[in-house]
């Protein structure tokens, strides 16, 4: 049976295979990873007996397959952060600028919440590019130098703040998008938007998570 009292980040951390159920109920493992499961349930008025059902299903079902990122050292860790999260967002953050705004100018006069969609894509947009250039140019060759300088303490909990931000940002995108629904009538210009903007979400708390709860602990501890 699953401890709800286990801390978000920790569940995610023994059990990635959790952030799937996690997300489905817009529970927050990354900036909220240090609240406990059932908190999280409590705040948010989701059923905890279903949640730990559906989170147990998951565990059982899950086929071992990935890395546990605790077991890498810190530069392998770096890179998969860049590999596959920072360049993800280097490709997709120009496209989805450019989408965002070509939907809001076909089908603003219809539907006005694409035009606050489109805004907000590209604040978030230049948040997480700045976010990125931050820490590929500064914080992460200061990790891998020996010896860490003692500037990296301020830079990691500014790091820390800005993935605050950008999951307030998140949230207030999936409620103006409504939950990245479409309706009947949506081009495909539109369903591609709302779908890539749900992938956009789902890959950047995974690399938030990772960020926040595997290598900020090596060199700031909680």
């Amino acid at each position: 049976m699953f401890d709800p009292q286990s801390s978000l980040a920790a569940i995610v951390l023994d059990h990635s295979e959790c952030a799937v159920v996690l997300d489905r109920y817009r529970i927050d493992y990354c900036c909220q990873g240090k609240r406990t499961l059932a908190e999280s349930c409590a705040a948010r008025q989701l059923p905890l007996a279903e949640v730990t059902r559906e989170l147990d299903l998951a565990i059982s079902r899950l086929v071992p397959v990935s890395i546990d990122p605790r077991t890498l050292g810190t530069r392998d860790l770096i890179t998969r952060v860049i590999a596959k999260h920072h360049e993800y967002l280097h490709r997709s953050l120009p496209f989805l600028r450019g989408l965002s705004a070509k939907v809001a100018r076909v089908h603003g006069d219809r539907e006005p919440e694409l035009l606050s969609v489109a805004i907000l894509v590209d604040k978030l947009a230049d948040i997480l590019l700045a976010h990125l250039e931050e820490e590929e140019s500064s914080l992460f060759p200061d990790l891998l130098s020996d010896p860490v300088p003692p500037r990296v303490q301020a830079a990691l909990a500014r790091m820390e703040a800005e993935h605050e931000e950008v999951g307030t940002r998140l949230e207030e995108l999936r409620v103006i998008a409504e939950d990245y629904v479409v309706p009947d009538w949506a081009c495909t210009s539109y369903r591609t938007l709302m779908e890539e903007l749900a992938a956009l979400e789902a890959d950047t708390l995974r690399h938030v998570h990772l960020e926040n709860h595997v290598l900020k602990p090596r060199f700031l501890p909680d």
